[in-house]
C-alpha cells in the first residue's frame, strides 16, 4: 500500500500526500525558538529542508561537505529570506 499511496498522492495518516509540499507541511509552525543541523543541505532534499526551516524561522545549520554548494545554498535562501539565520559547517 505504501508505494500505491505514493504513487497516486493518496494522505497518509498524518493529512499529508506525496502531492503535498515542504511549506504545506510545516505551515504555521513557529521554529524560531529552534536550532537545527540539516546534513546534505547543500544540495536536493537537505537544502529544501534548509530553506523552510529557515522560513520559519529556525537557525538552520547545514553540514555539507562540499562549502561551496553549501555556501551557495546559503546565499540563495539569504535572498529570499533576508532574516534567515544560518550558519555551515
Amino acid at each position: 500500500m505504501g508505494y500505491w499511496r505514493e504513487a497516486t498522492g493518496i494522505k497518509g495518516p498524518s493529512g499529508f500526500g506525496s502531492g503535498n509540499t515542504a511549506e504545506q507541511v510545516i505551515e504555521g509552525i513557529d521554529a524560531s525558538r529552534l536550532t537545527v543541523i540539516v546534513t546534505g543541505g547543500s544540495s536536493g532534499i537537505g537544502a529544501e529542508t534548509a530553506r523552510v526551516l529557515a522560513l520559519r524561522g529556525a537557525h538552520v545549520i547545514i553540514g555539507a561537505r562540499n562549502l561551496e554548494a553549501a555556501n551557495a545554498v546559503k546565499q540563495n535562501i539569504l535572498n529570499n529570506i533576508p532574516s534567515a539565520r544560518i550558519d555551515i559547517i
